[in-house]
């Protein structure tokens, strides 16, 4: 904005700005883990689902499919992720406004971003960065215009063209606040486009104010999901055709819903759970929802903090940042390969015995060219050798890397994992006074393994650990960074256990057998996705449908695309309650 008229800021936008700071109200965030990963909040997502509104029990994880009592969580706003506020700045303005904006970084609450999303009120300077930024965008949508004019069907006459503002208010109000504005808003909205062309004499710096205020007002930077009372039972609500555009687009493409999708809104095609499996079933076809899910998954696997994950240096001599890049994009282009190359079996990220390795990983899992050349720079869809036990995301270095310790490995954190994230189990923290530490290194404890197993031995530790570091027990062939090993510290490792009331197994592969057959797994699998499009754990009243989402995942083969379409049809993901 130039200084001319920066200095006046009129009063419409003043007001939202104040409006913008009325955000959600802080629920508490993510505390930090002990060495042994056991104490603090989950990683991850436990089993049990949210209490009901009416502080009822929570769920147990007995999903059953048939009769139940429909109770959905109250509704919320959910202020946009980073990258939802990037990628709708895009497809709003344009490349360049895109690439001015810097909104303030995502935080995470039981595992998801959404969730802190839908519970974390904005500071003082995220306020400022949101304000930063829709200058900044507004300023480089006025210098780089294309975007604008599809906005502008009108050729201003003057400064003051009131009819070619209001114009351009309403076309791209109804796209910033995914839902057409009201005549309030409109004529809120147009007093500060008027008030500063008049103050400048230039018909663009009212566009130019427009813009920023627009991308200041809460409409856009949240999720307003409020939905209008069931006629049947007024203690539900149905998300609206614009709510469910949003919820949709926001969830499947990472991005604001298109002026389609919009049209379907207004003609009513999302009001019934067909015409939201339609929208769905287009919207997977677009390239946005592959990189979507990816960010669902790398969230998911915590393969984002790969970036800055540390390595003593005296021990992993081999860690670097190529390997931690190679090792998240080979965990990535295996779940895309399943998901949409071969729109398989999801489970098979358990256990194939396959992955995609460049030079950096074939020389690091010692693998061989599926055609007897060189490795490169380019990733290969290879096999991996039955000797090493590896298999799917198990014995791949982003998991192994991740959930170790800085020079040595964790079976309780990789176990806690599995259990936590992929079974959707809860994991209590220890009780008061029972001792954390491990023993030391010894005569009788040489490996990891002996000296949990000593740990366990404590009745106090065991009741939690013997869920957990069996797990990892079978992963000890794998160090601290995923490097194949069959001896520690002069003692061959053992790595014959058990997954707790589930099965025996040996390795990486053989856990992923095991885990794939386990009815908890797919059912994570489903509410893990709700999580993350919905912006909070279930309740014990939105399990139902949930649970014959996942009956279709099972009689579908376990395809994530079509499980993906099953949950946003179902009234889990369409309804939401009272607010609070």
């Amino acid at each position: 904005m130039t200084s001319q008229t920066a200095s006046h800021l009129p009063r419409a936008l003043a007001l939202l700005l104040v409006m913008t700071s009325a955000g959600a109200c802080y629920q508490g965030g993510r505390e930090g883990e002990t060495d042994d990963g056991l104490s603090g909040a989950s990683s991850g997502a436990s089993t049990t689902a949210g209490d009901d509104t009416d502080g009822g029990d929570t769920d147990t994880g007995s999903d059953t499919v048939g009769d139940y009592d429909f109770k959905p969580a109250p509704s919320s706003l959910r202020l946009l992720l980073a990258r939802h506020y990037t990628n709708a700045v895009r497809d709003l303005l344009g490349d360049a406004a895109a690439a001015v904006v810097e909104p303030p970084e995502d935080s995470a609450i039981n595992g998801f971003e959404a969730v802190a999303a839908a519970q974390l009120a904005l500071s003082d300077a995220a306020v400022q960065a949101y304000e930063d930024s829709a200058r900044a965008a507004a300023a480089a949508s006025i210098a780089n215009p294309g975007k604008l004019a599809t906005y502008l069907g009108c050729t201003p006459i003057g400064p003051e063209d009131a009819a070619c503002h209001e114009q351009f208010i309403r076309a791209f109000g109804r796209m910033a606040f995914r839902r057409p504005l009201t005549e309030e808003e409109v004529a809120l909205y147009l007093d500060v486009a008027q008030t500063t062309a008049l103050d400048a004499g230039d018909f663009m710096v009212g566009i130019e104010y427009a813009v920023a205020s627009f991308l200041q007002s809460p409409f856009f930077l949240y999720q307003v999901e409020l939905g209008v009372p069931d006629k049947d039972d007024p203690t539900i609500h149905r998300l609206t055709g614009y709510e469910l555009a949003s919820r949709l687009s926001f969830f499947l493409l990472d991005t604001t819903p298109d002026a389609n999708l919009l049209d379907a809104a207004e003609a009513g095609v999302l009001d019934s759970a067909e015409g939201v499996r339609n929208a769905a079933e287009f919207m997977l076809t677009r390239p946005e929802a592959q990189v979507a899910l990816s960010n669902f998954y790398a969230e998911l696997l915590r393969l984002r903090e790969l970036d800055s994950l540390p390595k003593d240096p005296l021990v992993f001599a081999e860690w670097s940042p190529a390997l931690a890049a190679a090792f998240r994009e080979e965990t990535v282009r295996t779940i895309e390969d399943i998901v949409w190359q071969q729109d398989g079996d999801i489970r098979d990220m358990l256990d194939t015995p396959f992955t995609f390795a460049n030079k950096t990983l074939a020389d690091f899992y010692g693998l061989a060219h599926p055609s007897g050349g060189q490795f490169g720079d380019a990733f290969l869809k290879v096999p991996l050798p039955d000797a090493h036990k590896r298999g799917g995301i198990f014995g791949q270095g982003s998991f192994l890397s991740l959930f170790a310790h800085i020079s040595s490995t964790s079976p309780t954190l990789r176990g806690k994992f599995v259990r936590e994230v992929l079974m959707c189990e809860a994991i209590p923290a220890p009780p008061p006074g029972v001792m954390t530490n491990l023993p030391p290194l010894g005569q009788d404890t040489p490996t990891m393994r002996d000296r949990l197993e000593l740990h366990m031995s404590d009745e106090g530790c065991a009741i939690c650990h013997k869920l957990m570091d069996p797990i990892g027990f079978g992963l000890e062939n794998y160090d601290g960074i995923g490097r194949f090993r069959t001896v520690e510290n002069g003692v061959e490792i053992n790595t014959q256990s058990e997954v707790d009331g589930v099965g025996a197994f040996d390795g990486a592969r053989q856990l992923g057998q095991v885990l794939r057959g386990e009815p908890e797994v797919s059912m994570c699998m489903v509410r893990n996705l709700f999580r993350h499009g919905t912006g909070h754990i279930e309740t014990k009243g939105e399990v139902g449908p949930l649970a014959e989402v996942d009956a279709d995942f099972i009689d579908d083969g376990y395809r994530m695309q079509a499980m993906i379409i099953d949950l946003v049809a179902s009234e889990s993901f369409r309804s939401v309650g009272e607010p609070n």
